[in-house]
């Protein structure tokens, strides 16, 4: 392909794509792995383009996304007209784009039914996020269009240096838990999912050479799971003397410390593969594999802001809520829709050579401990605190840490051995060095049970959710 047609393919991937496009008609699809790893070809290249071209390609492609969305939608249309963005303008600007407001959770639920737009596909499917962000929120997706952003998943440096081909021919993935592109991959692509696995199931013996056994069978494979899971059974393989042929290991859904990071490099020493999605699908942009913790924006598809408390978009550095408009889902629009990540920009062109921006992936809103002074520490910081303090290995089966007040913290442990007064100082002094000798009252509780409701694990309550319930 020319200059152009690399153009021209990232503009309307759509064209280059088989129109009978299914789930559980992927696995060895000739015509649908030709398409994709063109497409991550081209993506290859764009990564390192000049800023202003990407945009270029960002404002064609909202281009003929308000077109179509107009076309297919009297709601959007109206919506569209209504803040001056409407097809009467000939062109829209990225700057134009920032006069519709921000969109949350709540808002799309107040538009009920008429967020969806028409479609004359008969192959659309309705997918409901999980609800431990807010109220469940439905949205419906062609398979087609969500097939053509299937790419995204690979996009990672990682697989720049695998056979995609290879890989797309047969079902590599090994699941611990329920992630987040279940619903696309599994029919096609998934050799065993544990989905009901919990961190406390992982100290049987059974179940983890059950797992093996998997990962083995399905060599060389490709673990996939929530952060806590992985790095837990990174711990026991490690004790357990395990060598497992793996490609890469894919965290999904939940952060990882450094401190997980670590024990999953040394238990398993092969790439750690780590994306940001937002609810809905949106596939915001993928780790750095030279600065970890940093993400690059997938621009070609995504335009992401981040914006502060009064909803204005911040400048480099100002930390804030994520804010992505998709430019690839048309059935349920995703337009300047903010889904509680928070995180801030970084100037400047990242290290690694590639040109997209960069920006610090820094958890969700809300999921930080607030203390009396007014300070927030980020809960992966907490997270890494404890790990280090004691409750890294198999000291604990599941832990659970909820802030009910602004001066108290309750930590709830499932033990696997007694623990020792020093084991409760080293916790409570790990928590107040992090909090810089702030006055919290530390509580340490042994439990039998940890529950949590939806399909990821839910290891932080934080205070919002009481302050809420007070309303």
């Amino acid at each position: 392909m020319n200059n152009q047609e690399k153009l021209e393919f990232l503009i309307s991937p759509e064209k280059f794509f088989p129109a009978d496009l299914h789930r559980g008609a992927l696995l060895g699809n000739q015509a649908f792995i030709t398409a994709t790893e063109q497409y991550l070809d081209i993506l290859s290249e764009s990564q390192y383009w000049p800023r202003e071209k990407i945009e270029e390609l960002q404002i064609k492609r909202l281009n003929r996304l308000r077109d179509n969305i107009e076309n297919r939608s009297s709601f959007w249309a109206s919506f569209f007209r209504k803040y001056g963005i409407n097809k009467a303008k000939n062109k829209i600007t990225l700057t134009d784009l920032k006069r519709l407001p921000i969109l949350r959770r709540q808002d799309l639920i107040n538009f009920g039914e008429s967020i969806y737009t028409e479609s004359n596909d008969k192959h659309l499917f309705s997918h409901t996020s999980s609800g431990t962000t807010g109220i469940p929120l439905k949205f419906i997706f062609s398979e087609r269009e969500m097939l053509i952003s299937f790419p995204y998943f690979f996009r990672h440096p990682v697989f720049e240096k695998l056979s995609l081909r290879e890989v797309l021919s047969r079902k590599p993935f090994v699941v611990l838990g329920f992630p987040g592109f279940s619903y696309i991959c599994k029919k096609d692509f998934f050799y065993r999912a544990f989905t009901a696995i919990q961190s406390f199931d992982l100290d049987h013996p059974e179940v983890r050479e059950e797992i093996y056994k998997s990962i083995r069978d399905a060599a060389p494979a490709i673990l996939v799971g929530f952060g806590s899971l992985v790095a837990k059974l990174a711990q026991w393989a490690s004790d357990d003397h395990v060598v497992l042929p793996l490609l890469a290991v894919r965290i999904s859904s939940e952060s990882i410390s450094l401190a997980e990071r670590q024990t999953i490099n040394a238990a398993f020493n092969v790439p750690i593969i780590n994306t940001l999605s937002g609810n809905g699908n949106i596939r915001v942009g993928f780790e750095c594999p030279i600065n970890p913790g940093q993400f690059h924006v997938n621009s070609e598809s995504v335009i992401l802001e981040i914006a502060g408390c009064d909803d204005d978009t911040l400048s480099i550095s100002d930390r804030g809520e994520l804010v992505a408009t998709d430019l690839t889902y048309i059935s349920t629009p995703r337009i300047r829709w903010a889904h509680g990540d928070l995180g801030k920009f970084l100037s400047g062109i990242c290290s690694c050579g590639r040109t997209l921006p960069i920006f610090e992936f820094q958890g969700r809103r809300g999921h930080e401990v607030v203390l009396p002074s007014g300070r927030s520490v980020k809960w992966i910081l907490l997270h890494t605190a404890l790990m280090r303090g004691g409750l890294l290995g198999r000291s604990s089966k599941q832990i659970q840490v909820i802030q009910d007040k602004i001066d108290n913290l309750r930590i709830s442990i499932i033990p696997l051995r007694p623990f020792s007064d020093s084991d409760e100082i080293n916790i409570r002094l790990a928590c107040t060095n992090l909090f810089n000798n702030e006055k919290v009252n530390i509580k340490i509780e042994y439990v039998n049970k940890i529950t949590h409701s939806g399909r990821k694990p839910k290891i932080f309550i934080p205070l919002s959710e009481f302050q809420e319930r007070k309303l």
